[in-house]
């Protein structure tokens, strides 16, 4: 019966975020304080449905509360909402890696996906980089975090193959994506509607595979 409450729960987070991404469109800020933080607490919901127990579950469970709390942050205008919203997070992606190192070591990746990473990681901050200003430094280290917890979660799957370690994998992969393009929206100007239209379901549907992943072995 939960994953049963979870699937609809998740079907409807769906329904919702269209709805977000049409006030994405609009501009509509009465449309984001609205469907944000109701779309973040139906991935929580449905984690909590999961049942956690492990280390493992309770610190997906955290990095699912904090990247709440940093949706809800960058909902308002401004650097200050910005830098809240950014560690908020940054301490979810490290729960999260936290969470992937209790499933394998981060030095069990192989060369291949570690190569790709950390070279991609270096790119999008160099190219990033003359855009950043003061947030220069934030951002270095936020990259870093992420570049991590990209790392963990395919280290996982080397070692727990591509049925749940599959699931981390993918799920990070595209949390890291949309990532990106918060940070286009924030930092390159003329960024439009289609940046904003891809990126908010790839967040969704990573916090939603996180999510779902809590339970497994």
């Amino acid at each position: 019966m939960p994953l049963l409450q979870s699937l609809i729960l998740a079907a409807a987070a769906a329904s919702l975020a269209v709805l977000l991404v049409s006030g994405e469109r609009t501009g509509n800020a009465r449309v984001k304080w609205i469907f944000k933080p109701v779309t973040s607490a139906s991935f929580l919901l449905v984690a909590f449905l999961q049942a956690p127990r492990s280390a493992y579950d309770w610190l997906v469970l955290g990095g699912l509360l904090l990247s709440a709390v940093g949706d809800v942050a960058l909902i308002p205008k401004g650097r200050r909402w910005f830098l809240a919203g950014l560690v908020a997070f940054l301490l979810g992606h490290v729960a999260y890696t936290i969470a992937f190192s209790t499933r394998a070591a981060l030095s069990s990746i192989a060369p291949l996906p570690m190569a790709v990473i950390i070279a991609t990681g270096i790119g999008l901050f160099l190219h990033f980089r003359p855009h950043l200003g003061r947030m220069l430094w934030p951002v270095a280290a936020y990259m870093a975090v992420i570049t991590l917890m990209l790392m963990g979660a395919w280290a996982a799957l080397d070692a727990g193959g591509a049925g749940s370690g599959g699931q981390v994998a993918l799920a990070a992969t595209l949390f890291y994506l949309s990532d990106i393009t918060v940070a286009r929206a924030r930092f390159l100007p003329g960024t439009g509607f289609a940046n904003r239209a891809i990126g908010l379901p790839l967040y969704y549907a990573a916090q939603f595979l996180f999510a779902f992943s809590i339970g497994s072995p």
